[in-house]
C-alpha cells in the first residue's frame, strides 16, 4: 500500500488516521503504475482451471475542514463484500494505493464536479475509487436526486481523456454499493432482482451475482486489464 498525494503539513495527522483506521490488502503497487495480477493458483470457491484476475485499488478519499469526509472502517467491509460476492468468477480486489484528496470534492453534485474527479483518474493499471461524503447527480445548474454510488466513464473526444473512469461511493453507502459499481465497471446492467446485486432496490441478507453475470463479470475484467497502458 501506497499512502499518498497529501496536500499540505495539514494532513500529516491524517496520514496515521488512515494507517491505523484501516487493515489493507499488502500492496503489489509500483512507485507510478500498478499491473493487474492474473494468476492460475486455486482459490476457496474458485472453479478448477479459472484464472484469479487480481485488480488493484486506488483509493480517493475526499477531505474538508482538515478531516476525512468518509468514515473509512466501511471500506475494508465494502472490499470484503466484493470479494466474497466476485470470488466465483474468478475476480479479486485488493487496495493498492490511497489518495486524500484536496478540499473541494466532499459534495459531488453536478456534471463538472464528476469532470473535475477524472483528473485524479489515469488509466494506470488500477481501479480508481473516490469515497465522498455524498453524491448527486445533476447537470451544470443543479442537482436532481442523491444516489449513493456510481460508475463513471469518460465518452467524448479528448484524446488525454480516454479511457479515463471511474466509482464514486458515499458515506452513507451500505456495503454492498462498492461491489455493485464495480458489477457496472465489468459490464453489468441493472436488474430487477431483490436479492440480486446488481439491483438498485437490493434487500436481504444473501443479495448475489447470477452465474451469467459472473461470466460478463469476467469478460469485463480481462478487457479492463487489456485497456490499461
Amino acid at each position: 500500500m501506497r499512502l499518498g498525494r497529501f496536500v499540505g503539513p495539514r494532513f500529516a495527522a491524517l496520514a496515521v488516521l488512515l494507517l491505523t483506521a484501516l487493515w489493507l490488502t499488502p500492496a503489489r503497487a509500483a512507485d507510478r503504475h500498478v499491473v493487474p495480477d492474473i494468476r492460475g493458483e486455486s482459490q476457496p470457491g474458485l472453479r478448477a482451471g479459472v484464472r484469479l484476475v487480481r485488480l488493484p485499488l486506488t483509493i480517493h478519499v475526499a477531505t474538508g475542514d482538515d478531516k476525512v469526509v468518509f468514515d473509512l472502517r466501511r471500506l475494508n467491509r465494502a472490499v470484503w463484500r466484493a470479494n466474497e460476492a466476485l470470488r466465483g468468477s474468478g475476480i479479486e480486489v485488493y487496495i493498492a494505493r490511497v489518495e486524500l484528496l484536496p478540499d473541494g470534492f466532499a459534495a459531488i453534485r453536478h456534471r463538472r464536479d464528476r469532470r473535475r474527479l477524472a483528473t485524479f483518474a489515469p488509466p494506470d493499471g488500477t481501479v480508481h475509487v473516490f469515497l465522498v461524503g455524498n453524491l448527486e447527480l445533476g447537470g451544470s445548474r443543479r442537482a436532481d436526486r442523491s444516489v449513493r454510488g456510481l460508475h463513471w466513464r469518460y465518452r467524448g473526444l479528448l484524446g488525454r481523456m480516454r479511457n479515463r473512469e471511474y466509482l464514486i461511493v458515499s458515506n452513507d453507502a451500505p456495503a454492498t454499493t462498492f461491489v455493485h459499481e464495480l458489477g457496472h465497471l465489468f459490464g453489468l446492467e441493472h436488474d430487477t432482482s431483490h436479492q440480486n446485486l446488481m439491483c438498485s432496490c437490493r434487500q436481504g441478507p444473501r443479495q448475489i451475482f447470477t452465474h451469467s453475470q459472473g461470466q460478463r463479470m469476467r469478460t469485463g475484467a480481462l478487457a479492463f486489464v487489456a485497456r490499461q497502458p
